[in-house]
């Protein structure tokens, strides 16, 4: 017992469990495995899931590795600020539920082909690929780091090179499970691991609960206590401060990650998973519900870790607050069971959340620069489902790769990068798209790549990357851009290059699908 907090030896029960969770990943991979030469099946496998299964499935999707390790920490370590962003991530769940029913109506496979729906042409689906690349590469590579970290930790080796192999381990499988499964064998993977989280943290809040008596009053009371900060934990200010950089810092951190995780690619390559529009309505508003009883579990954990763990021993592990949830189930364990569920439920979040990251971006590659990206190139069903896997298996090496040479990089902020892409250059063209009459393909190329250019621009600027002791540079300093998310200048910025590429496109014959044929296919799923 506790030997996250000492670092001493293997824990025998949570490597078992490790174990016993990779063959029984193997064997779902296999048996549930897209077989066959239909690219509906190996993309969707629309015909495979029911409503339920693809509620568990996008809920899968949407909670990560990140989501799950650090919002127990952020409660422990900021209170009212921790909850704040912990309830504010899961309202992204919210702005899905909204954007379902026309975004399944419009689409087929990729964000290309939900782009080209209106604009068909070959310069809409590369500004699909290209945002889709730009978005779950990066992505991809932290959730490994995270996963490898996570892991070394829980086995008891939390030494970088125990780290580094736990890392390469579950890349492996990640890029089985991707190229081998498809979306039907990951979709059984994320219903599987959306049920095992569900049941996992359930358990460790009643347990949590009963060791403190069952008095949520001495939960909240030895919370603040144990944080450190009992006069300032259930008000704003300990996450980013009071001032008004602070307030900014929080809001543009809300911003960014309430609008970029909503449409996440691989989210919205879900919701063609469903069989109609009405169905992935009914699919996210399931998933809503499910994402929102995991973050209130989330809260209520980060509540137990700074009460019956401590923030002093949270930070001594990982300053950050990356073992804060680890922590609680090593203290409140006697004999490994919740050790054991907890590694199964971090490592079936990273595989599954991986998986769909890397099959996203490959079918991407190939579907809409290779299959569709030139004027004459034709593929058969066979050869793009052939090509997408060895893809996978490529992008996957690559992204290991990259994952294992920058373990020790604090590449953390990469995921805020992400989510500032999808809410700057994919939900402003998604928007503009659905909902603006005099949308040109002009205006959408502006609004991808200009959105894209302002966040990396902003990003490469800013505290995350130099300046500071915690930022990617250290030692430089070429900071001049005040915030460490760009959400908050980059998504009006988005906003704005879409409308005016359209109000000054000199091509007003552009290629394009008339507004009124798209609008009636959005809302009834009709070609016209």
């Amino acid at each position: 017992m506790n030997h996250l907090a000492d670092g001493s030896g293997v824990s025998t029960a949570p490597f078992l469990a490790f174990l016993l969770t990779v063959c029984a990943t193997l064997f779902l991979c296999l048996v549930s495995s897209s077989d066959g030469e239909d690219l509906t099946e190996f993309y969707t496998a629309r015909s495979y899931l029911t409503p339920l299964r693809n509620a568990l499935a996008l809920c899968g999707d949407y909670v990560s590795v990140l989501i799950l390790l650090s919002a127990t920490g952020s409660v422990a370590l900021a209170g009212f600020d921790g909850m704040i962003l912990t309830v504010g991530s899961a309202t992204a769940m919210g702005v899905l539920l909204v954007l379902a029913q026309p975004l399944r109506n419009i689409g087929r496979f990729t964000l290309g082909d939900t782009f080209r729906a209106r604009f068909p042409s070959r310069a809409a689906r590369i500004a699909g690929a290209v945002a889709t690349l730009c978005y779950c590469l990066p992505l991809a590579m932290v959730q490994l780091s995270a996963a490898g970290r996570a892991t070394a930790v829980l086995v008891g080796l939390p030494r970088i090179g125990a780290g580094q192999s736990c890392t390469v381990l579950i890349g492996v499988m990640m890029i089985c499970a991707a190229a081998v499964g498809g979306m039907r064998g990951i979709s059984m993977l994320q219903a599987v691991k959306t049920v095992l989280l569900l049941g996992a943290l359930a358990v460790l809040v009643l347990v949590m609960l009963g060791h403190l008596g069952w008095n949520p009053g001495t939960l909240l009371e030895d919370a603040a206590r144990g944080s450190g900060h009992p006069d300032a934990y259930y008000g704003p200010g300990l996450l980013q401060g009071t001032g008004l950089t602070g307030r900014t810092e929080q809001l543009s951190l809300l911003m960014t990650v309430i609008l970029g995780a909503a449409v996440a690619p691989h989210m919205l390559m879900r919701l063609n998973s469903a069989r109609s529009g009405a169905a992935a309505r009914h699919s996210a508003t399931r998933a809503l519900t499910m994402v929102a009883v995991l973050h209130v579990m989330a809260v209520v954990l980060g509540l137990g870790v700074a009460a019956v763990v401590g923030a002093r021993a949270v930070i001594a592990s990982d300053p950050s607050g990356g073992n804060a949830l680890l922590l609680l189930a090593d203290r409140l364990d006697s004999d490994g069971l919740l050790q054991a569920a907890v590694v199964s439920a971090v490592f079936l979040t990273s595989l599954s959340v991986v998986a769909a990251l890397l099959l996203t971006a490959a079918a991407s590659l190939v579907h809409d620069l290779l299959a569709h990206g030139t004027r004459d190139r034709h593929m058969s069903a066979a050869s793009e489902i052939r090509t997408v896997r060895w893809t996978t298996v490529a992008v996957g090496c690559a992204t290991l790769a990259l994952a294992t040479a920058c373990y020790t990089w604090p590449v953390q902020f990469l995921a805020h990068v992400c989510a500032a892409i999808g809410a700057s250059a994919i939900l402003p063209t998604l928007v503009y798209q659905l909902f603006w009459k005099g949308y040109t393909r002009t205006g959408l190329l502006w609004t991808v790549y200009g959105g894209l250019a302002c966040c990396l621009l902003l990003q490469f600027f800013g505290p995350a990357v130099s300046g500071g002791p915690a930022a990617l540079f250290p030692h430089s300093d070429f900071a001049w851009f005040p915030l460490h998310t760009t959400g908050l200048v980059s998504i009006p910025v988005g906003f704005l290059l879409g409308w005016a590429g359209s109000r000054i496109s000199t091509r007003p014959t552009e290629l394009q699908v008339p507004y009124a044929e798209l609008e009636a296919q959005s809302l009834t799923g009709s070609h016209g």
